[in-house]
């Protein structure tokens, strides 16, 4: 009788069992991959990481583009060979304020 029981449970515990299916796994593991883009600057050298195949556009303060640059790497370093002062970076959706040496 024991027996039968634990059968039971068994099966009906699988049968409530969530299903995975390979399309919910290739998501996950896409998402995951995502990086962050990282912009950093030191003197008028503008360091950034994971924005590869995007634009960098960098305007001034009044909003005029004063440069732009197609990021070829993952790993990109640019001098960008500006007057020093406040500038505003954008890559993609993502907007940084900051001061060339």
């Amino acid at each position: 009788m024991i027996k039968k029981i634990l059968i039971l449970i068994i099966s009906l515990t699988m049968g409530f069992a969530p299903e995975i299916n390979a399309q919910d796994i290739s998501k996950a593991s896409i998402e995951a991959e995502v990086l962050p883009i990282t912009i950093s600057v030191y003197e008028s050298t503008i360091h950034i990481k994971n924005a590869y195949q995007m634009n960098l556009e960098i305007y001034d303060l009044t909003g005029k583009k004063v440069a732009a640059y197609k990021i070829d790497s993952t790993d990109k370093t640019i001098d960008s060979n500006l007057p020093k002062g406040c500038y505003i970076l954008k890559i993609g959706r993502i907007a940084r304020k900051v001061f060339l040496h």
